[in-house]
C-alpha cells in the first residue's frame, strides 16, 4: 500500500491583535485632542489681542462637525464627565472666594448681588412674556440668565493678573448670582413636575432633595477636607492634590446620588472658605493646575452649541441678551454710590458680569432632560444667547478689567503663589488687594 503524504497547510493567521478600522476614539485620546487643539486656539486668540476663551470656543465650533461625523453628537453627553470635573473645579474655586464676612461688613455688596440677579430675572421674564412665551418656561430661562459664567470670570482674572475693588466684587457677585440661579432653577423644577402631571410627593420632594441634599453634601465635604488637611503637612502641593481629589470625588458622588453638581461644589467651596478663620485647608492656586480642564470645558461648550439655534430663536435671542445686560448694569448702578464705587468702577463691574457660558449651557441642558417642552420652545433662545455671549462676554470682561485699571496684560508671567487669608478691610469694605 502506497501512503501519499499531503503537504501541511500553514495555519491561518490570527489578526485579532490589530486595531479595528476605523479605530475607536477612546476618552483619553479624545481628551488629549480637545486639550491640545484648544490650547493652540487659545494662543492664537491671545496673539490677536483677544481673550484665550474665544480661541477655545472657536476650536469647539470647528470640532463639532467632526464629532457629528464620528457619531459623537451631542458631544456634551459623551464627554459630560470632563465638563462636570472642569466646572466642579471652577465652582469650588469660585465658592471659596465668596467672602461672607465682607458681605456682613458691607451690606451693599450682598444687596448689589441680589439686586442685579433679580432685576435681571425680572427684565428677562417680562421680555419673554411680551414675546408670548409660556410663563413657566420664561421663568426658567430668566433664572438661567441670572448666572454669570464663573469659568470666564476666573480665567480672565488669572490671564490678566487682575486685582482690586472691581475684581474682588466681580468674583463675589458671580458666586452669588450663580448660587441664586441654581436654587431658582431647582425650585422651578417643582412646577415643571406639576405641569407634567407627576405625583405630589415627587413635585415637592425632588427639588427639596436636590437643594438640601446638595448643600448638606457640600458642608460635609468641607468638614471632611479640613479633617484630612490636619493630618498632612501644610504644603501647597499636598493641599492642591487633596483639594483636586476631593473635588473630583465630589463630582462623582453628586452624580451617584443624583444631586446637583453645581450646588454641591459651590457649597463645598463656600464652606471651605468661610471656616471661622481656622484655614485648615490652604488657599492654594487651582488656576494653573486645573487649566487643562478649563480648556476642555470651553472646547466642549463650543462644540455643543448648535448654530441652528439662531434660525429658530430669531430676534428673541437678542431681546433676551439685551434684557439680561440691562438687568446687570441697573442692579450694579442701584447700589454703586452706597457701596463707595465711582461711576467708572460701576460701569466696569457691570461689564464683568455679562459673560454667560458653560454654567448656563449645563443648566439649560439638565432642565431640558427633565422638562422637554423647555428645549422645544425656549431652549433655543437660551442657547442662541449663550453663543453670542461666548464671544461678547469675554470681550466685555477683558474691557471691564482694563477700564477699571486692574488688569496687567503686559506683565511677565510669574508662578502664582498661594493666596493668603483676606486682609483687613479697606475704607470701602473690600479686602485689600494682595
Amino acid at each position: 500500500m502506497v501512503h501519499v503524504t499531503r503537504e501541511a497547510k500553514p495555519p491561518h493567521m490570527d489578526a485579532t491583535f490589530l486595531p479595528t478600522f476605523p479605530p475607536t476614539l477612546g476618552y483619553p485620546l479624545l481628551f488629549g485632542i480637545l486639550l491640545v487643539a484648544g490650547m493652540l486656539g487659545g494662543e492664537g486668540a491671545r496673539r490677536l489681542g483677544l481673550p484665550r476663551v474665544i480661541g477655545y470656543v472657536l476650536v469647539g465650533f470647528a470640532i463639532a462637525p467632526i464629532a457629528s461625523a464620528m457619531d459623537m453628537s451631542p458631544l456634551l453627553d459623551h464627554t459630560r464627565i470632563f465638563v462636570d470635573i472642569a466646572l466642579g473645579l471652577v465652582l469650588f474655586d469660585l465658592g471659596r472666594r465668596m467672602d461672607l464676612a465682607w458681605m456682613k461688613r458691607d451690606w451693599t455688596l450682598a444687596a448689589k448681588g441680589v439686586a442685579e440677579a433679580f432685576i435681571t430675572f425680572g427684565l428677562v421674564l417680562g421680555t419673554l412674556l411680551l414675546l408670548d412665551f409660556p410663563m413657566l418656561q420664561s421663568a426658567i430661562a430668566a433664572s438661567i440668565a441670572m448666572a454669570t459664567s464663573p469659568a470666564v470670570v476666573l480665567l480672565a482674572v488669572q490671564d490678566q493678573r487682575a486685582e482690586g475693588q472691581v475684581t474682588e466684587r466681580a468674583l463675589n457677585l458671580t458666586a452669588l448670582n450663580s448660587l441664586i440661579a441654581s436654587i431658582l432653577v431647582t425650585m422651578f423644577l417643582a412646577s415643571a413636575h406639576y405641569e407634567a402631571g407627576l405625583e405630589p410627593e415627587t413635585i415637592v420632594l425632588h427639588p427639596l432633595y436636590l437643594f438640601l441634599g446638595s448643600l448638606l453634601m457640600g458642608g460635609v465635604l468641607a468638614s471632611f477636607g479640613r479633617l484630612l488637611a490636619r493630618q498632612i503637612d501644610r504644603a501647597p502641593d499636598l493641599h492642591f492634590a487633596l483639594i483636586v481629589g476631593l473635588v473630583v470625588g465630589a463630582v462623582g458622588l453628586a452624580q451617584s446620588l443624583k444631586l446637583s453638581v453645581i450646588l454641591c461644589l459651590l457649597a463645598f467651596g463656600l464652606f471651605s472658605r468661610n471656616d471661622e478663620g481656622k484655614h485648615d485647608l490652604l488657599t492654594v492656586d487651582l488656576g494653573r493646575g486645573s487649566r487643562l480642564f478649563y480648556i476642555v470645558l470651553f472646547v466642549i461648550t463650543g462644540a455643543s452649541l448648535p448654530l441652528t439655534s439662531f434660525e429658530a430663536a430669531g430676534w428673541a435671542a437678542f431681546a433676551f441678551i439685551a434684557a439680561r445686560a440691562a438687568g446687570k448694569f441697573i442692579g450694579v448702578f442701584a447700589f454703586a454710590m452706597l457701596g463707595g464705587l465711582r461711576m467708572r468702577q460701576a460701569t466696569a463691574l457691570g461689564a464683568t458680569l455679562l459673560p454667560m457660558s458653560a454654567l448656563a449651557l449645563l443648566l439649560a441642558h439638565d432642565v431640558s432632560q427633565i422638562y422637554p417642552q423647555f428645549a422645544q420652545q425656549l431652549g433655543t433662545v437660551v442657547l442662541a444667547g449663550v453663543i453670542v455671549m461666548e464671544f461678547a462676554g469675554p470681550l466685555a470682561m477683558q474691557w471691564g478689567l482694563k477700564f477699571a485699571g486692574e488688569a496687567e496684560p503686559d506683565a511677565p508671567a510669574v508662578q502664582s503663589a498661594p493666596t493668603p487669608p483676606p486682609a483687613a478691610p479697606t475704607s470701602t469694605g473690600a479686602p485689600a488687594a494682595h
